[in-house]
């Protein structure tokens, strides 16, 4: 491992556990997928592709509207 992969380790690893407060399972699983997006930190993929709506369903609309993207996966 690099000195800037040491770095970036240290960073995700303090990130969630300052900030996410997550278990060493949940640390382990984080890291991984981050791994396998591509090594991006911890910090970026928690940012933008991971959100909590609390337990009123009611919210999730804002976030997931189907009609938002729709892709013709048809080559017609």
């Amino acid at each position: 491992m690099t000195q800037i992969n040491n770095n970036q380790l240290e960073k995700d690893l303090e990130f969630c556990i300052d900030y996410l407060n997550l278990d060493d399972n949940q640390i382990g699983e984080m890291l991984r997928v981050c791994e396998e997006l591509g090594g991006i930190s911890c910090e970026y993929f928690a940012e933008e592709f991971v959100f909590l709506c609390g337990k009123e369903q009611e919210h999730i609309p804002r976030y997931h509207d189907d009609s938002y993207l729709r892709i013709n996966w048809s080559l017609n």
